[in-house]
């Protein structure tokens, strides 16, 4: 039996985690990143002290056209870990469109492997055919698929349950990306020994563990004070990921939203924490609030919350009740 561990940090703030769209799962889509940065951190924020911090603002928990499943690289201390950014069953944005439709929607999980200059073995070993082999293996396990079956039969051949960008886009289901097979090539392999290498894994069996690191081993951030967002013109109020107003803009936040003032970066600016997201606002739009009013507000948070989770529960059910 093989093992793995699956660290979670969901991404909250993405645009694609936000769209809510849950789909049956039927296959799995194998990218890499195009970049020389095998750090997890340069994709997966927050920092929950494993990761490292991102300093540039540009994660994809964010806005964006980018957002996997799940992501494979190296931690800051250069050991190489699996983090779940997504649900399992919600579609992720990763291969765009091809003449023959869109793998995302067909019901393909896409991760992505972090790249880096694409000659280091031990690295390739870790990350590609370590870390990869074994989660697809557990995640073809999990929907009852194996790695050849067929998922549809297109215009331009045959779409395999588990298959690179690279041949997505050659059975006319994704763009014209070279991933992952300009890196296997080197190695003298392809997609069908990935494919093999997988099958071999799911006839060892791959449990996997999960770490929520929503809930442990995050990075304690001290809170200076609790404020409330407020805006004359009634409008959301820009967060950005530098005290400028010429910075990128990471998200919106809703007027009398309570967020955690975490540091008093000047005399205009502050450090907030909202969500899952770090970032600045102009000092002008926070107002402080008391605990017994930060108190009432977490109640009918928590209250509209577990409505929400509810209906979740009731429209699945439904869905598993119909599909069956």
């Amino acid at each position: 039996m093989r093992r793995i561990t699956i660290y979670k940090r969901i991404f909250y703030d993405s645009d694609c985690y936000r769209s809510g769209k849950v789909q049956t799962q039927q296959g799995v889509q194998v990218h890499s990143t195009g970049a020389n940065n095998p750090y997890l951190k340069r994709y997966v924020q927050p920092n929950d002290g494993r990761l490292g911090e991102n300093k540039y603002n540009n994660s994809h928990n964010g806005p964006g056209d980018v957002c996997a499943n799940a992501y494979i690289g190296k931690l800051q201390d250069g050991t190489v870990a699996i983090y779940q950014t997504l649900p399992w069953d919600m579609r992720c944005w990763l291969s765009a469109s091809g003449p023959n439709g869109n793998a995302n929607k067909l019901g393909y999980i896409g991760f992505e492997i972090c790249e880096d200059d694409l000659h280091n073995a031990e690295y390739f070993s870790a990350a590609v055919m370590d870390k990869a082999v074994n989660l697809v293996a557990y995640l073809c396990r999990m929907m009852g698929t194996t790695p050849d079956k067929i998922v549809i039969n297109t215009s331009s051949g045959p779409a395999y349950a588990v298959m690179d960008h690279d041949e997505l886009h050659d059975v006319g289901l994704a763009s014209n990306h070279g991933d992952i097979r300009q890196w296997l090539k080197p190695y003298g392999l392809n997609m069908n020994d990935f494919r093999k290498a997988v099958q071999a894994a799911m006839d060892d069996g791959v449990e996997a563990e999960y770490i929520d690191c929503d809930e442990s081993g995050d990075v304690p951030v001290e809170t200076l004070y609790k404020a409330k967002v407020w805006a004359a013109n009634g409008y959301p109020v820009k967060m950005r990921a530098n005290p400028s107003q010429n910075a990128k803009i990471i998200t919106t936040v809703p007027l009398n939203t309570v967020v955690d003032v975490i540091e008093e970066t000047s005399d205009k600016w502050s450090k907030i924490q909202y969500g899952y997201s770090t970032g600045y606002m102009m000092r002008e739009f926070l107002l402080p609030v008391s605990e017994q009013e930060t108190d009432e507000i977490t109640l009918k948070r928590e209250a509209v919350k577990r409505i929400y989770d509810g209906l979740n529960e009731i429209v699945k059910t439904i869905k598993t009740w119909l599909e069956g």
